[in-house]
């Protein structure tokens, strides 16, 4: 069946819809206008059909329950009488008048300062379907004078009192910075979002501890859930004080408190980034898109060190962060030593067989981990309608396949998968680390997530469920083009991942140039690495310093927004690129005193 609308004209507050069906048209079926993101259907004001043909109306003003229609897209959809959904394209008379400029359809309602109704008609950037973009702005219940002078006051003062404490927390971090002797031997591990320590600080504090430094150092521990809770009186005082008082400071994510002193030249505060590689625009990458730092931040720029996994993602933090590239040591990133463990492996694969038993009976374990789509975890959302469970049971069933889906935690909604497909598909909203599931894992399907990097480590297929690439390329950017950087098959619609998947038709080609490129060792060494720059000296470190990586920078610009079938090669086809080559003759170099360095 062909649904398409043939005809969009726009007057005053009405939309005029008319389309036409090709082939059997489904019982009962009817069209509304549905909101994926707010979860909200909107019934046209006025159907009809007329034959094949279809024709509808839809008023701005009323279709909301007589009332205007809330912010935002709303998506013209066939339902049938059983609640399956039918996507309208549009014909190809419409996108060539759009493609000419010809095409304007808004609707305006402007009846005053402060509120407004303003429609779009606009075209989806992946998929060419319809959408109506609406932004609503209804007048604001009128304030008297006192009131409003009262709130005005209130944020006013509020205001006040944030940039007095956070002059008040530089001056009592002074005092402390004064008053405290600093011994040297004080490491303090904080992060702003996480209850408890986790991630790549945790692999450092472990490890430090099997090498037994904690003799010789002193390790302190600070962390708090989120960025948005404020510690009390008590907490914040103590917390201003273990920062004042220590000689390394490491941090795994951004953490607005660490930002506002002024160290001492000697302190070392060290980010141990939480993600791998050099994917999505962070930080200063970001200055066109929504969400960009002022172009004065302070943010990151008390930085001395920066572990990262190559001199290509060196690159990329240096451009983020807006400090020097002295500052940042391909060492490795601490928590892709477990991907060399083969005893950690095989534990973890039996750890994790037992919480999805039916995997281990399976021919081909497919993990699906999308990232959210969203600013934050406060409009974190994914839309399930992309989704159909009923078809990829049975897929897994044909293919004695066993799925696990692992959304991100933003993601709230739980997924709905039908009973008699729950001995193949599993949902993992509930187990906390998605690397443990990586290593019982024979296919990966993602989409924007930096997963990839650490599965690449597997050296295992991966297929990119991209179905709204354009459109999340437009408001959230990468640090290259998209197309270049992913090391797999890219999927737009969900019936092509199902023939994909039936097929075993992946794209392995850019694997090994992707590992080469992203990762400087893949020895399992990492972690020491990283605690050489948390006690060694200068001397000792800066052999390790992205500075100092003569020729680097021409492999990686001769390769810059290149995929794998035209890189360099020197970048390709070599054991590893200048990069690697240069840290492994360091390795042969510091073996020796290596070993006996990290069994002390």
């Amino acid at each position: 069946m062909e649904l398409a609308i043939s005809k969009l004209t726009a007057r005053r507050v009405i939309y005029y819809f008319e389309g036409y069906v090709k082939g059997e048209r489904p019982k009962g079926l009817k069209f509304v206008f549905y909101n994926y993101d707010l979860k909200i259907t909107i019934k046209p004001s006025v159907f009809e059909w007329d034959g094949d043909t279809f024709r509808m109306m839809l008023h701005v003003e009323q279709a909301n329950e007589n009332n205007p229609i809330s912010s935002g897209d709303y998506y013209p959809i066939a339902v049938d009488g059983k609640g399956k959904q039918y996507p309208l394209q549009v014909a190809k008379s419409i996108i060539e008048e759009r493609e000419q400029a010809e095409w304007k359809n808004d609707v305006v309602v402007n009846k005053g300062k402060g509120h407004h109704v303003i429609c779009k008609s606009l075209m989806d950037l992946d998929t060419d379907e319809l959408f109506i973009h609406v932004d609503t702005v209804l007048p604001k219940p009128r304030k008297n004078y006192i009131r409003r002078k009262c709130g005005e006051l209130y944020y006013g003062v509020r205001n006040d009192l944030k940039d007095w404490a956070q002059k008040l927390f530089v001056v009592v971090f002074n005092i402390f910075n004064k008053c405290c002797k600093k011994r040297g031997n004080k490491i303090l591990f904080c992060s702003g979002s996480r209850a408890e320590i986790g991630g790549n600080e945790e692999f450092i504090y472990n490890r430090m501890l099997e090498r037994g430094l904690d003799k010789k150092y002193k390790f302190v521990l600070d962390f708090k859930p989120t960025i948005n809770k404020t510690y009390g009186p008590f907490k914040m005082i103590r917390f201003i004080y273990r920062l004042a008082s220590s000689d390394v400071i490491l941090l795994d994510d951004y953490y607005p408190e660490i930002y506002k002193p002024v160290y001492d030249k000697n302190v070392k505060v060290i980010q141990v980034w939480h993600a791998c590689g050099a994917f999505k625009a962070l930080g200063l990458e970001r200055m066109s898109k929504a969400g960009a730092p002022p172009i004065n931040t302070s943010v990151h720029k008390c930085y001395t060190h920066v572990p990262v996994s190559s001199y290509h993602s060196a690159l990329h933090h240096q451009e983020a962060f807006g400090i020097g590239i002295d500052k940042f040591y391909p060492v490795g990133i601490p928590r892709t030593d477990i991907f060399f463990d083969e005893d950690y492996k095989k534990k973890t694969c039996e750890r994790v067989y037992a919480e999805f038993p039916g995997a281990k009976e399976a021919k081909r374990v497919i993990l699906y981990a999308p990232t959210f789509r969203g600013n934050s975890a406060v409009d974190a959302h994914f839309p399930m309608e992309k989704l159909d469970f009923e078809e990829w049971g049975e897929l897994c069933k044909r293919t004695d396949s066993y799925l696990i889906v692992k959304m991100h935690p933003f993601v709230q909604e739980k997924i709905n998968i039908p009973e008699k497909y729950r001995d193949c598909i599993a949902d993992a909203a509930q187990y906390r680390e998605v690397n443990d599931i990586l290593f019982i894992t024979d296919l990966l399907i993602t989409d924007y997530s930096s997963i990839i990097y650490e599965f690449s480590l597997l050296r295992r297929p991966m297929l990119f469920y991209a179905f709204d690439q354009i459109m999340y390329v437009s408001t959230r950017d990468f640090y290259e083009p998209y197309e270049d950087i992913v090391p797999g098959r890219i999927i737009k619609r969900f019936d092509q991942l199902m023939e994909a998947l039936e097929k075993e038709e992946y794209n392995t080609d850019k694997l090994e140039w992707f590992i080469k490129k992203n990762f400087a060792y893949t020895d399992g060494k990492s972690t020491d690495r990283v605690i050489d720059l948390i006690i060694g000296n200068d001397e000792e470190i800066g052999k390790y310093s992205a500075a100092s990586m003569q020729g680097a920078l021409a492999a990686v610009s001769n390769n810059f927004g290149m995929n794998g079938e035209h890189v360099d090669k020197r970048y390709r086809d070599d054991d590893r690129s200048v990069v690697q080559n240069r840290g492994e003759a360091q390795e042969k170099d510091s073996e020796s005193q290596n070993n006996d360095k990290y069994s002390e």
